[in-house]
């Protein structure tokens, strides 16, 4: 039987030099875009911070998962400091093989319609009560449901924002999610194999997937998926903006020509365009 790593061993084993690769092969973009790349990171790691860490500390009071005796050095509000770590891991990770795959942040003619947005938004938020609706119908499912009226709210927001751009370009966001998430599969497989933490066997629903419980395999993809929608959707909204900006200065008749359309553009012309 493999030794028990701690949770820092695990992260010095199979997060760290994984990281450092992605960081090696990283594009080197023009400074502006790459102002905005590592802005993106940045925000997007501040995010997986504050709305994580109360849902992890709630699964881990509840259960649904523990550590093995001495993996873990510290806690705060219950969560062990090699968690807090993995949140800036996973989600730098996956900005990287993001950004190693490629992405076009560009805004076109289309991105704002509203059918693909408001499709969005109504999948997220009924994710909410059928995940809610999942924990009340029984304990196992205590994971498995509250991951996904976890995940929804956010879904709903992203997809608010900018459904055209993502419908347009599920290629990206399906292949960015997947190929870091099976990474991650792998190396909590072993984890869970030598012990470093388990799930629950009655908070969980026991579906498993070559010994990987179903609800740690959805949660690198939900994690993921919100990741990249976040970075790119990042971009794209300044890219939009860039472009409204630079049809918007001054007409030849003293005016101001009409802005790239938003969410809401307006319904009667601009009333500061002067006619001739």
């Amino acid at each position: 039987m493999l030794p028990t790593l701690t949770y820092l061993q695990f992260h010095l084993v199979f997060s760290l030099p994984v990281l450092a690769l992605l960081w090696y092969v990283a594009p080197r973009y023009e400074p502006k875009r790459q102002r905005r790349a590592v802005g993106g990171i940045a925000i997007l790691v501040a995010i997986a911070y504050a709305y994580t860490t109360p849902w992890i500390s709630y699964m881990i009071r509840r259960g649904a998962w523990g550590y093995a005796d001495g993996a873990v050095v510290a806690r705060a509000l219950s969560i062990p400091l090699g968690e807090y770590l993995f949140f800036t891991v996973q989600t730098v990770v996956v900005a990287l093989a993001l950004h190693r795959i490629g992405f076009d942040p560009t805004f076109r003619e289309g991105d704002f319609d509203r059918a693909p947005r408001a499709a969005g938004v109504l999948v997220g938020l009924a994710m909410v009560p059928v995940g809610l609706g999942l924990v009340r119908l029984d304990p196992s499912f205590l994971y498995l449901g509250g991951l996904i009226a976890w995940v929804g709210p956010v879904l709903a927001l992203q997809w608010s924002v900018g459904g055209g751009y993502l419908a347009r370009t599920p290629r990206l966001w399906v292949t960015a999610t997947l190929v870091p998430a099976a990474y991650f599969w792998v190396a909590d497989r072993i984890a869970i194999g030598m012990g470093t933490w388990y799930l629950s066997p009655e908070l969980t629903s026991g579906i498993t997937v070559l010994g990987l419980p179903i609800e740690e395999m959805l949660f690198f993809v939900a994690a993921g998926v919100m990741t990249i929608n976040g970075l790119v959707l990042f971009e794209w909204v300044l890219d939009w903006n860039d472009r409204r900006g630079s049809v918007a200065g001054p007409s030849p008749s003293g005016g101001t020509e009409r802005d790239v359309p938003g969410p809401e553009p307006p319904a009667d012309p601009d009333p500061d365009v002067v006619d001739d």
